[in-house]
């Protein structure tokens, strides 16, 4: 045996070691209870400016105030920041160890697959190449692709829920609940319109349940999103609170302003439509009107030839 005829074999066996070691060396490292214990420990003793306590998510994760990674992990932490996956509305830390563990093993099996391939002589190098850039550019962007179109949603779904949940507050207020009672109730009311939306406002009622005032979990919640309508809605309720000023009357005046605001982007995308749709006239109906008007007095003029 010849090195032309071990080759393939070796680098098929060097390409499963290599995915093998990878795939442990992810699950040991993400999954390790003492990193987590001390992340833990790090959140609780850590203070923000104003003397907050950090959220854990957000400390876990490396998240700054603005939504970006200010601390990334070794590893492959870089590749894919869990800030979008919080921006997104997704918090199970499984789902961004998958995503990462699904783009790496998509940007290191296939050069191994498809070399192993090319050296037993199955596919040319020209194919190889192509097979493998074209699988590695996959992997590296649908991730991102997909990450992009959910937070997309996500941030639709905000501000389609949140006028609702301001009105609500409005009448809970109005009806001499306490704030915290009014997003209690309010977060039980919008599990049928809004379901999405009510796990949200769990997760800010777990927050105020833990010993957070109402206007740091609405913050919070503010920063998990990155949104920018929520950030007024805690400025809101901080100031309202701090001056003693009436909530609810802000809170009806900021749920005005976000429709809107809504209406306006309708009329927004109204007007685009008119724009948009010229293209794909011009490629597709356009073509098809022409050979249904054109074709009968083709055919004719082509019998008229023919029959001279």
């Amino acid at each position: 045996m010849n090195f032309i005829d071990v080759a393939p074999q070796a680098v098929a066996l060097l390409g499963i070691f290599a995915t093998v070691s990878l795939v442990t060396y992810l699950i040991f490292h993400w999954w390790d209870p003492y990193w987590r214990d001390v992340q833990g420990r790090l959140a609780e003793l850590s203070q923000d400016e104003d003397g907050d306590s950090v959220d854990w998510a957000e400390h876990d994760l490396g998240v700054n105030r603005d939504g970006k990674s200010d601390r990334v992990r070794p590893g492959l932490r870089s590749w894919l920041s869990p800030a979008p996956m919080m921006q997104a509305g997704i918090h199970h830390r499984g789902m961004w160890l998958f995503l990462s563990t699904l783009r790496c093993l998509l940007l290191v099996v296939p050069p191994f697959a498809l070399g192993a391939c090319y050296w037993a002589g199955k596919l040319p190098m020209q194919h190889a190449f192509f097979v493998a850039a074209s699988l590695m550019t996959v992997g590296y962007a649908a991730p991102t692709l997909w990450l992009r179109r959910t937070s997309r949603q996500f941030h639709r779904m905000l501000r389609n829920a949140l006028p609702d949940f301001l009105d609500l507050m409005v009448v809970c207020l109005d009806a001499g609940l306490s704030l915290q009672e009014s997003i209690q109730r309010v977060g039980q009311e919008l599990q049928w319109i809004h379901p999405d939306f009510a796990t949200q406002i769990s997760m800010v009622q777990q927050d105020i349940e833990l010993g957070s005032p109402v206007e740091r979990a609405l913050r919070r919640f503010a920063d998990r999103t990155n949104d920018d309508a929520l950030r007024t809605l805690s400025s809101l309720v901080r100031e309202g609170q701090r001056f003693g000023t009436n909530i609810s009357e802000a809170l009806r005046g900021h749920s005005d302003m976000l429709r809107f605001q809504r209406e306006q982007a309708a009329e927004e995308n109204a007007q685009k439509a008119s724009v948009k749709i010229i293209l794909p006239t011009m490629l597709f109906i356009f073509p098809a009107i022409f050979i249904v008007l054109v074709s009968p007095a083709a055919f004719k003029i082509q019998e008229a030839f023919a029959g001279q």
